[in-house]
């Protein structure tokens, strides 16, 4: 079974992307939101986020990739071990006014949009996946995702 995982920081539309991808592709989207109980040691309120378990959440994945080819889309993604993933898809945002105006749309505080414009500039989901060693394709996302760009993806992901 095949595991393409989306990482990228919060805002830049690894959901959006993920969904469309699932859909051509015909993989089922692991929707972490609906684990973060399951994969996480709780929830820490000065964070305002879950604290995630690796090795849980590499265990989910394991077990949802035994029957099916799966897409992953979480800013965390990336920390899955090389061995389990068979692309990385790391989204970046090269338009950090829309990526601001997206995480202030999710009613995120100021402190939260500035720590996840700090990770987009210095890229920190796209260099941990280098650090893994993981197969990438880099897209940068702030430009709408379309159908031409999901074509492109799906080729590059059947070449791969």
């Amino acid at each position: 079974m095949k595991v393409i995982i989306i990482t990228g920081t919060p805002g830049a539309g690894k959901s959006t992307l993920a969904k469309k991808l699932a859909q051509e592709l015909k993989f089922q989207r692991v929707d972490l939101h609906k684990y973060y109980k399951v994969i996480s040691t709780g929830y820490n309120k000065k964070k305002q986020s879950y604290d995630i378990d690796i090795k849980k959440f590499t265990r989910l994945i394991k077990e949802k990739a035994k029957t099916r080819n799966i897409i992953v889309d979480s800013h965390i993604a990336q920390l899955l071990p090389k061995s389990m993933v068979d692309l990385c898809i790391a989204l970046t945002c090269s338009d950090l006014k829309k990526l601001k105006r997206r995480l202030q749309n999710r009613n995120y505080s100021k402190k939260k949009i500035r720590e996840n414009l700090d990770a987009e500039i210095f890229q920190v989901c796209l260099q941990e996946a280098r650090e893994r060693g993981h197969k990438i394709i880099i897209v940068d996302a702030c430009k709408d995702i379309n159908l031409k760009l999901i074509h492109k993806i799906v080729r590059d992901i059947n070449n791969a």
